[in-house]
């Protein structure tokens, strides 16, 4: 196949890196820092952006997770610098994520008193548009947003060695989630922590299975290996043999629900050629097990015993037909190919794996391969020689969450509704239940509670009252936010009037509210948000006022003592 390669420095013009994919590269480890590279849709590379779009300005050493959120993009790297670089980069690096210039660099997540660090690199999770999340070896510190700065360690999730540093390689965080109320984060030794989003607390740690040791007669911890979200909502979390770091698997995984936190086990069928899930502490990746975003399913890089950072097959979990599958098997490819690392990710929009392909350490010989679902290999695409040692697919975040219209809440007097916000949002490429979804605003807190939890929204009435109000709900996927309000009406029919007596009539003709047969009664008007945009005492039964109003649906509401008179509207 033809392979074009772009020069580092192409002109003067400003690139746009939306049409392709980044790829984050550990690099030569010894040699020079860790880099990034991109490939078009149309299949050329653009090598080592970073550098290209900063001059002077480089990674860290083996950088290991990059992210894009809210328009930004978080790369994080082990340590600030490469052994054998002459530039120092970052632990943290933030970007443009459309031309990838350098908003901020942070060497140091974390220092003791004498300004070593405690902390390094692991991943980044944005939590909402005001802060993120930074896993490390020495747990999770919570990082501003908008002061672009690392605050607290959140209690609970650190490195018993604290701030004596420790072992770089034991209690470290993986892989981190954000549901709609919790974060949920992989931590070597104590299991999976679930910590409340908005406060920074951990508020539950779920310790991994344990198992009897027949050798030394003792019972012993097993270990998580990392943690995905499929297009369902439920968590899936892979197991390690045990806490040690040895690369040692079970041939199981847990099943949560993000809600409840009920657990269920998942066998893997290795007699049917299934192979177990793999998990990196020895040498900490993002580890190759993740989601579709399309379908209902679940992905994984087999581990039959081969050695660290090495894989030969993708094994696929429908969970929707409870069947397991082998997607493909790169030992039937030509050439002694294998795959590095974490491996392969899916992309969000086509539901094709990106595949990281190598022969051996010492051969500087890379491609990456791009596979369909059905395991058909659709192309692959060479690099220049270097020993990239490739650690993750970064696909680019090009579209906003999208909520539909949503009805108005007709909610009794005295009860309540359940709305699933779920079903209103989407994101091209990004799932539902990945949508975080908070309460806002609530214009009549008098007359209805609102809250939202577990992807719903729920109203209740106060007091036995009715009325009208609204609420505004926040729609936040991957860091891009959409504002929904939505009308409330407590006791109010909306699809028939509210007419207590045949004799009331009221109506609008050419922006003029009629109301008739209403002798003294207080008259208030209510567009569909809810909101009173005029007041009225009726002083004649045959009364009539100019509105000056837009055109629309309103809500009439007259009272007088018990008699209460609604009727909708429209001013045309």
């Amino acid at each position: 196949m033809s392979v074009s390669i772009i020069a580092v420095c192409q002109d003067n013009k400003e690139t746009e890196y939306t049409d392709g994919t980044f790829i984050v590269n550990e690099d030569w480890y010894g040699h020079q820092n860790s880099t990034i590279n991109f490939i078009t849709n149309g299949g050329e590379w653009i090598y080592r952006i970073f550098q290209k779009e900063n001059p002077g300005k480089e990674l860290g050493c083996t950088s290991q997770y990059g992210t894009i959120y809210g328009g930004k993009f978080y790369v994080v790297s082990k340590q600030e610098k490469d052994p054998g670089a002459k530039i120092t980069g970052s632990r943290l690096a933030v970007c443009n994520a459309k031309t990838m210039k350098c908003l901020k660099e942070i060497q140091k997540i974390a220092t003791d008193d004498k300004g070593e660090s405690i902390a390094d690199g692991r991943s980044f999770l944005g939590v909402n548009e005001k802060k993120g999340y930074v896993g490390t070896s020495n747990g999770i510190w919570v990082y501003d947003m908008e002061t672009m700065t690392i605050g607290k360690q959140i209690k609970g999730t650190g490195n018993p060695n604290g701030s004596g540093y420790g072992k770089l390689y034991y209690a470290q965080i993986g892989t981190m989630v954000r549901t709609e109320d919790y974060v949920f984060a992989i931590h070597q030794n104590d299991g999976l922590k679930i910590i409340d989003a908005d406060a920074d607390t951990l508020i539950k740690t779920v310790a991994p299975p344990t198992y009897y040791d027949e050798k030394k007669k003792k019972t012993r911890s097993r270990g998580f290996g990392s943690i995905v979200q499929s297009k369902d909502g439920n968590l899936w979390i892979s197991v390690a043999y045990d806490v040690s770091g040895n690369g040692a698997t079970v041939p199981y995984l847990i099943k949560m629900n993000p809600y409840t936190f009920a657990t269920d086990t998942l066998h893997i069928p290795n007699d049917k050629g299934i192979e177990d899930v793999p998990n990196s502490w020895y040498a900490w990746t993002a580890d190759g097990f993740c989601a579709s975003t399309q379908e209902n399913k679940i992905y994984w890089l087999g581990q039959n015993g081969n050695s660290w950072f090495k894989g030969r097959r993708i094994f696929c979990y429908d969970i929707d037909k409870n069947e397991f599958s082998k997607v493909y098997d790169f030992e039937k490819l030509p050439g002694k190919w294998i795959m590095y690392g974490t491996g392969f990710r899916i992309h969000p929009i086509t539901d094709e794996l990106y595949c990281f392909m190598f022969h051996e350490f010492q051969d500087p010989t890379h491609q990456l391969a791009r596979i369909s679902k059905k395991g058909e290999m659709l192309a692959t695409y060479p690099m220049i020689k270097n020993y990239w040692f490739p650690a993750l697919p970064v696909f680019p975040d090009n579209f906003d969450p999208e909520v539909k219209d949503i009805p108005t809440i007709n909610c009794d007097k005295g009860g309540s509704y359940t709305l699933k916000l779920n079903d209103w949002v989407s994101d091209k490429d990004n799932m539902n239940v990945s949508i975080v979804k908070t309460l806002v605003e609530n214009s009549a807190p008098t007359l209805f509670s609102a809250t939202v939890k577990n992807g719903k929204l729920i109203i209740k009435s106060l007091n036995n009252k009715d009325g009208v109000g609204s609420v505004t709900v926040r729609f936040n996927s991957n860091g891009k936010i959409v504002d929904k309000k939505i009308a409330v009406k407590i006791g109010i029919g909306t699809d028939t009037d509210n007419i207590s007596n045949d004799s009331h009539n009221i109506y609008m003709h050419d922006n003029t509210l009629f109301v008739e047969n209403c002798l003294n009664y207080h008259v208030a008007v209510y567009d569909v948000y809810g909101r009173k945009v005029a007041d009225m005492q009726i002083t004649s039964d045959k009364y009539h006022r100019n509105m000056d109003l837009p055109q629309g649906i309103y809500i009439i509401r007259a009272s007088k003592g018990a008699n209460i008179v609604t009727k909708k509207v429209i001013n045309k």
